[in-house]
């Protein structure tokens, strides 16, 4: 037993001292872990002040540094993730988790489906109306606006999905209904969600990865075919053909076949799976013609260079309509000017918005909004829905009001409009352009957070016999009225 307890000892010093030296040397060389996040600079003396040592801070700063920069830590984080992964399941990469059969998700694909982040009828119409809009005033110019909404997931393998979501209870969700206002309004759109479903126990090989976000190798000329014949009949243009000469069968995930996987940061790489790889080429045809812009995710990725850089003369790819391609990882990306858009629209032959199931809470990235309205200049949101914008467009700020949903047994776009509500009161003064409506409602709200000035209009609601709202209006008005001329 001292034999035992003296060897354990022995290797806890020596693992100690390795990393040590580590530390001091960097001896060995670590591969790099995968992911977003950010790590803190080397321990610095220059940080040390008597108020930061009295505080704590800089003892906290200092052993967060050394946390992020300990011998061997990128190896030691691998060990660790590999226990959890191995033994419980458990995956330490956020927003990801292990279903049934070894299949990973992103966590945010299951709550579109589940129904968890439906956003509203209310808002998908409008958002909808207004890019029907955007397309018919694009069609005066001949310039075709396809949606496509591309495949998700969790829709696709709804069998794997952990237990402990209950996709069994599924509520509406926003593809449901994106679909469905999508053809009664008349926009031309492709749902590729149901044409992979379609496919899905004829194709040989899986059209999504087991280790994957995004679908596979083997789905993309599936969905590029689709994509290309449509857009040759909306603008009458003849694209270059291609064909698959070959599939490369692997047992390794290759690629984004294995995005998920890879953020595992695992000790050993993953089980092997089946997963084929087209090698594609194009048939010899008349000079490209087409220049378009695509508004799309990151599905977008395994199709710009591989394929349309084949078919278009020129593409613009404005990655989430919010980075430039190839920019978009730069730091800082490149973002997109979105001045005199109506002019930017108008020098393109067609413009592709494609988007996944996982991104459709965010309603588009606001593009149907800003296309709207630089068509119609004289039309301005308020600013509460500009603030319900980017809280469908925050992901950890969605998040936060899903949570607060359920928690409170409310519809998500109730809580919505009661954070995007808040947030307008509290930072009124500090928002940029406010109009006329934006004082009406500050004022009506303040109204409302006033009991006796509350109790004053809710009395000349009842004495005039009219709702509340109209009356809490029509008193916001005139105080606004008196306050003007006051001053």
């Amino acid at each position: 037993m001292r034999v035992i307890k003296s060897a354990i000892l022995i290797l806890i010093l020596l693992a100690l001292s390795t990393s040590s030296l580590q530390f001091c040397s960097r001896i060995f060389k670590e591969p790099p872990l995968k992911g977003y996040f950010h790590l803190r600079e080397l321990p610095s003396l220059k940080l040390f002040t008597w108020k930061s040592w009295f505080s704590s801070s800089f003892q906290n700063e200092i052993s967060d540094r050394l946390n992020d920069n300990i011998g061997l830590r990128n190896s030691l984080v691998r060990v660790s993730n590999q226990y959890n992964y191995t033994f419980f399941g458990l995956t330490n990469a956020q927003g990801f988790v292990q279903g049934l059969e070894r299949y990973l998700y992103e966590e945010d694909y299951i709550h579109e489906y589940t129904g968890d982040y439906f956003i509203g009828k209310d808002v998908i119409d409008k958002k909808l109306s207004r890019l029907k809009n955007v397309t018919d005033s694009l069609k005066a110019w001949h310039i075709p606006l396809l949606l496509v909404y591309e495949p998700g997931k969790a829709s696709f393998y709804p069998e794997y999905i952990p237990r402990r979501f209950h996709p069994e209870k599924r509520t509406m969700t926003n593809l449901a209904c994106f679909l469905q206002r999508s053809g009664e309004l008349g926009l031309s759109f492709i749902d590729l969600n149901s044409y992979f479903l379609k496919m899905k126990d004829t194709a040989h090989y899986p059209l999504f990865p087991r280790y994957g976000m995004h679908w596979s190798a083997y789905g993309v000329p599936f969905a590029v075919d689709t994509l290309i014949k449509s857009v040759e009949k909306s603008t009458g243009t003849v694209l270059p053909k291609f064909k698959t000469n070959q599939l490369i069968i692997s047992q390794t995930p290759l690629g984004t076949d294995n995005d998920i996987g890879e953020l595992l940061n695992l000790l050993c790489p993953v089980k092997p799976t089946p997963g084929a790889y087209p090698s594609v080429s194009f048939e010899k045809s008349p000079a490209k013609k087409l220049t378009a812009l695509v508004i799309a995710d990151s599905y977008y990725l395994n199709i710009i260079e591989d394929y349309g850089s084949q078919f278009f003369m020129k593409q613009d790819y404005w990655y989430y309509n919010k980075k430039v391609y190839p920019y978009q990882n730069n730091n800082p990306p490149q973002y997109v000017d979105k001045s005199n858009l109506r002019d930017k629209l108008k020098k393109f032959d067609v413009v592709l918005l494609m988007v996944s199931e996982i991104n459709l809470h965010c309603g588009f990235w606001n593009f149907a909004d800003e296309a709207f309205m630089a068509f119609h200049p004289e039309i301005r949101d308020r600013k509460q829905y500009d603030i319900e914008n980017d809280i469908r467009n925050d992901r950890e700020w969605f998040r936060s009001v899903v949570v607060k949903a359920q928690l409170q047994h409310k519809p998500l776009e109730e809580i919505i409009r009661g954070d995007a509500q808040f947030t307008f009161f509290n930072n009124y003064d500090n928002l940029p352009n406010k109009g006329y409506w934006d004082t009406i409602q500050y004022i009506t709200l303040k109204i409302r957070n006033s009991a006796p000035w509350l109790a004053q209009v809710e009395k000349k609601a009842r004495n005039w016999n009219i709702p509340l709202d109209s009356m809490l209006t029509l008193d916001a008005i005139y105080s606004y009225e008196q306050s003007k001329k006051n001053h």
